[in-house]
């Protein structure tokens, strides 16, 4: 009888670190290099800019290449475009058409495949003005 409720404990803590793991993959975010769009349909591959963050316990300082990432976008994935501020954001559904160079996106997925891509405006660089 214990070895049958300790069992059944095992297979439910192994289920459970399952969809723990699942839930902690974090989303990525960084600028698109590249999009190539299947003919004909709402689904491609992008390539992705991805600069890593710097963790707050970490006393070294971040690395500063930015890796390129590629995705594949099926019609399953679900596409947003993002507009207004952090408090005030708003989304709206978009297409695969919608995802340009330069663009910034956030992506979240599992191991296998793309669940969603939010599509922001990519950040502005600062320039420097030049007084002749």
């Amino acid at each position: 009888m214990k070895f049958r409720s300790l069992l059944s404990a095992a297979v439910a803590l192994f289920i459970l670190s399952g969809t723990v793991e699942a839930a902690k993959s974090k989303p990525e975010q960084g600028t698109i290099s590249k999009v190539e769009q299947d003919s004909g349909k709402e689904s491609g591959t992008i390539t992705v800019k991805v600069t890593p963050k710097k963790k707050k316990s970490d006393t070294t300082p971040a690395p500063t290449a930015a890796e390129e990432k590629s995705f594949k976008i099926t019609e399953s994935t679900k596409l947003e475009t993002v507009s207004g501020k952090k408090k005030d954001a708003t989304t709206t559904p978009a297409k695969f058409s919608d995802l340009k160079e330069g663009s910034g996106v956030l992506i979240t997925s599992n191991k296998k495949s793309v669940d969603s891509v939010k599509i922001t405006k990519a950040k502005k660089t600062k320039t420097k003005k030049t007084t002749a």
